[in-house]
């Protein structure tokens, strides 16, 4: 909705002044921005979601792009390990940003309502993924309510070497219908709102993972119909 009008003393009509975007209040979103980018990275080295100097991750700020630097070891993340890229990819400030930007840049194309971006490589979703066979439309099982809420259907990608160009188109071809992506012997991809949400997708799909090997994918999983239900709640479908 717009502004309200207002009227004066004598009952004449005056539209409030527009409030300024002031260089103090760019800075300030800048600020946080990179501030949940480093807290959500580092929490996820902490949660042993990533190893060593694998994954990268990525907020919107704005028209711009927050993504970590190429190399950067997310669990020691600092605001200089942060590269500043637009849409397009093109580097506004700073150095080499991940090889994967692409993947990231897909998932911010597709899906308008995501603010970051998280690439991680679990364990379990690896290790799930080595056990399955081909791309497929719904690979993580789905056992548990949280999950399903928050991830619904993952689907998984055939391996594609890191980096490739390959593998960011295979991304960009499901990013419009999927925020969460298993990729084949690599890890997974997530969209989210902000990094909390994110974050929390990758959890619940780690978890499942975890469910299924530890099963042997031979754990009940809930029904098409109670899935059915929760898609309808939410009011979504799928491919």
């Amino acid at each position: 909705m717009g502004a309200s009008p207002l009227t004066d003393g004598v009952g004449r009509v005056c539209w409030p002044e527009k409030t300024k975007t002031t260089k103090e209040d760019v800075t300030m979103s800048t600020s946080a921005k990179i501030d949940e980018l480093i807290a959500a990275s580092r929490e996820l080295y902490d949660r042993k979601l990533i190893h060593a100097s694998g994954g990268n991750t990525s907020v919107r700020d704005g028209d711009v792009i927050r993504i970590t630097e190429t190399g950067a070891e997310l669990g020691k993340l600092t605001p200089a390990k942060i590269v500043t890229v637009d849409l397009d990819g093109n580097v506004l400030e700073g150095g080499q940003p991940s090889k994967e930007m692409d993947m990231h840049l897909a998932m911010y194309k597709a899906r308008s309502g995501a603010q970051a971006v998280i690439h991680v490589h679990p364990t379990y979703s690896i290790a799930l993924s080595t056990l399955l066979q081909g791309e497929l439309a719904s690979a993580v099982p789905p056992y548990t309510a949280a999950f399903y809420v928050r991830a619904g259907r993952v689907p998984m990608i055939k391996y594609h070497p890191s980096g490739a160009h390959s593998l960011h188109e295979a991304v960009a071809e499901l990013a419009p219908d999927y925020h969460a992506i298993l990729l084949r012997q690599h890890g997974v991809i997530v969209a989210g709102k902000d990094m909390s949400v994110a974050l929390g997708v990758v959890e619940e799909v780690e978890q499942c993972c975890e469910i299924a090997v530890a099963t042997g994918l031979k754990g009940a999983q809930l029904t098409d119909a109670q899935l059915q239900a929760m898609d309808d709640a939410l009011g979504r479908t799928w491919k």
